[in-house]
C-alpha cells in the first residue's frame, strides 16, 4: 500500500511540473524553448488495470483440537497429506467410551422391548392364532377382490363385443357393406360414426364418437380407432356420402340380452363374495382385539419416558466416543501434526491451547490485497490478473481472477482501502500460503487505440491538455479527450490528436 501511495504522489508531482513549464514557455517557438522530450502519438493496444501487493492465503485455514483428554492411540496423517472430509486424523484410546456406548445401547434396547411388550398386551398361543387368522382373512379378501374383478371385466367385455355390426344409413347408395372385426378393449359405451370422403390419394373413411381418426377404405381389415376394432368393406367403389354406425354395446343383437344378464350376475357375485371376505376380516380383527387388553395410559407414559431416558444416555455416550477421534471437517491438506502416539492430551478449545492438527482447504489458493479508493472503480469481479511471487521473481507469471471486492472500506491511518480477493486459476504446487504476491489486475483492453505517455497529460480547470507540435515550429496547448489509462504509464486519446503527431512529455 505504501508503494501505491508513492506512485500517486510521484505522478502528482510530474503534473505540477508540467503546468509550471506550460505557464513559462507557451509563447516561445521550438528553437527558443528549453529541451523537452517529444514522442509521437501512436496506435497500440492499451490495457487498463491496477497494480497491487498481496499475500497468498488459503480459502480456509483450520486448527483442530480434542474436546476431551486422553491418550493418543493412532496418528493417521503427516504434514503435507491430502485428506477428505470425514477422514479420521488422530484417535485417542476409546476403550472406556466404547464400553459406555455398548452399555447404553443395551439399556435402550431393553427399554424399547418393555415398552413394546406393554403396547402388545397379552401374549401366548391364542393371540398368535388370532393374528394368523386375521392375516389369512386379509389375504383371502385381497385374492377375492382380484378374482372377482377379473370375472366382472370378462363379462363386461363379452357384453360390449356381442354382435358388433356396422349399420349403414338408410340413404346409403350402392351395395357395398362394412364389417367389424376384432375385440373392443375400451371401457366406455357409445358409438362410432363412420363417413367416407375422397382425396387425391383415393377413398378414405373418417370416424367420430367414441374416438376420432381416419383410415383408407379397403377390402382388408383396417384399424377402427385404437381400441382393438377393425373395419373392412366388401368393395371400394362406394359413393363418398355413405355413412355407418357401430353401437357399443349392440343392444339390438340377439346375444346382447344374454351377455348383459351374465354381466349383471358377475357384478352381484362380486359384491356377495367381497362382502363375505370382508366379514371374515372384521370377525378376525374383533377376535384379536378381545384377546388384547389395552395398557393403562399412565403405564404407557412411564415406559415411554424410560425409552427417552435410555436414548439420551446413549446419545451422550456416542458423543463422548465421537470426541475420541479428530475428524477432517473439510477436504484439505495437513500443515501441522502436533501430537504423537502415546502422548497424553488435555481436552481444550483452540483458544485455550495449541492445536493437535492444522490444515488448509485443498481448494485453489487465493490472494488478499487492498486497493485504494482512487483505483476501486477500475476493478470488478471477474477481472483477470497476472501475478508474480517474490519467491520466483518477475519472470514467472501465475494467472488469477478477482472473485470478490469488499463493499466496506478498511480505514488505516485515515486512508480508506478496500479488500480484494483473487483466486489462482490453477492449482500449482509452487504456490504456498504466506508468499508475497505482486498483482496486475486487468480491467479493460482497447485494441489499436491512439496512445501517448501519461506524463504528457496536463490537467487545468477540469480540462485535459497536451503540448502538441502544431507543425509550424511552435508548441501549442491542445485540449484532448482521454480514454482509459493503461499499465505501463500510457493513456488513450479519444480526440484532439492524430496518429504520428508529436507531443511533449515529462519524465522518462
Amino acid at each position: 500500500m505504501n508503494n501505491q501511495s508513492n506512485k500517486h504522489i510521484w505522478f502528482a508531482g510530474i503534473a505540477i511540473i508540467a503546468v509550471l513549464m506550460i505557464s513559462g514557455y507557451m509563447s516561445y517557438s521550438l528553437t527558443k524553448k528549453p529541451k523537452i522530450s517529444f514522442v509521437q502519438a501512436k496506435k497500440s493496444d492499451i490495457t487498463q488495470g491496477v497494480s497491487l501487493d498481496g499475500l497468498v492465503q488459503s480459502s480456509q485455514d483450520l486448527s483442530l483440537a480434542f474436546e476431551q483428554g486422553g491418550t493418543v492411540s493412532a496418528v493417521n496423517v503427516k504434514e503435507g497429506d491430502t485428506v477428505k472430509k470425514g477422514q479420521v486424523l488422530v484417535k485417542l484410546d476409546s476403550g472406556n467410551s466404547a464400553a459406555s456406548v455398548s452399555q447404553a445401547s443395551a439399556a435402550l434396547a431393553s427399554a424399547q422391548a418393555n415398552y413394546q411388550k406393554l403396547l402388545n398386551g397379552a401374549t401366548g398361543a391364542n393371540v398368535n392364532v388370532a393374528q394368523t387368522t386375521l392375516d389369512n382373512a386379509q389375504t383371502a379378501l385381497k385374492n377375492t377382490q382380484a378374482q372377482q374383478q377379473v370375472l366382472v371385466n370378462n363379462a363386461l367385455q363379452s357384453m360390449m363385443n356381442a354382435g358388433l355390426t356396422a349399420v349403414g344409413a338408410s340413404n346409403n347408395s350402392g351395395n357395398v357393406t362394412a364389417t367389424i372385426s376384432g375385440t373392443y378393449t375400451g371401457a366406455d359405451q357409445g358409438a362410432y360414426s363412420i363417413s367416407l370422403y375422397s382425396t387425391g390419394g383415393g377413398l378414405h373413411f373418417q370416424i367420430g364418437g367414441l374416438e376420432s381418426g381416419d383410415g383408407i377404405v379397403s377390402t382388408s381389415p383396417q384399424p377402427l380407432g385404437s381400441k382393438g376394432l377393425y373395419l373392412q368393406f366388401s368393395g371400394i367403389s362406394i359413393p363418398a356420402g355413405n355413412t355407418w354406425t357401430v353401437n357399443i354395446p349392440n343392444t339390438q343383437s340377439a346375444l346382447y340380452i344374454i351377455n348383459n344378464n351374465a354381466y349383471q350376475t358377475a357384478l352381484q357375485n362380486q359384491k356377495t363374495a367381497t362382502d363375505a371376505a370382508q366379514s371374515a376380516v372384521n370377525s378376525a380383527q374383533a377376535s384379536l382385539a378381545l384377546m388384547q387388553t389395552p395398557p393403562r395410559p399412565e403405564d404407557v407414559a412411564s415406559a415411554s419416558a424410560q425409552v427417552q431416558t435410555a436414548s439420551a444416555v446413549l446419545q451422550t455416550a456416542q458423543n463422548a466416543y465421537g470426541k475420541t477421534s479428530l475428524v477432517a471437517p473439510i477436504d484439505g491438506i495437513i500443515t501441522l501434526v502436533n501430537v504423537k502416539v502415546g502422548q497424553t492430551v488435555a481436552g481444550s478449545t483452540i483458544a485455550q491451547g495449541p492445536s493437535a492438527i492444522k490444515m488448509i482447504s485443498d481448494q485453489k489458493l487465493q490472494i488478499t490485497a487492498y486497493v485504494s479508493e482512487a483505483d476501486l472503480g477500475k476493478l470488478k469481479v471477474g477481472d483477470s490478473a497476472k501475478t508474480t511471487l517474490d519467491a520466483y521473481g518477475n519472470g514467472t507469471n501465475f494467472d488469477a481472477t478477482v472473485v470478490s471486492i469488499d463493499p466496506g472500506a478498511t480505514v488505516t491511518n485515515g486512508v480508506s482501502t478496500y479488500k480484494v480477493t483473487l483466486q489462482f486459476n490453477n492449482n500449482d504446487d509452487r504456490i504456498k500460503t504466506g508468499m508475497n504476491a505482486n498483482v496486475s489486475i486487468i480491467d479493460q483492453t482497447d485494441r489499436n487505440a491512439l496512445v501517448i505517455p501519461s506524463t504528457a497529460i496536463i490537467k487545468k480547470n477540469n480540462q485535459t491538455f497536451v503540448l502538441a507540435d502544431a507543425g509550424n515550429g511552435k508548441i501549442v496547448q491542445t485540449q484532448v479527450q482521454t480514454g482509459i489509462t493503461g499499465l505501463g504509464n500510457i493513456v488513450e486519446i479519444l480526440s484532439g490528436l492524430t496518429e504520428g503527431q508529436n507531443v511533449a512529455y515529462f519524465g522518462n
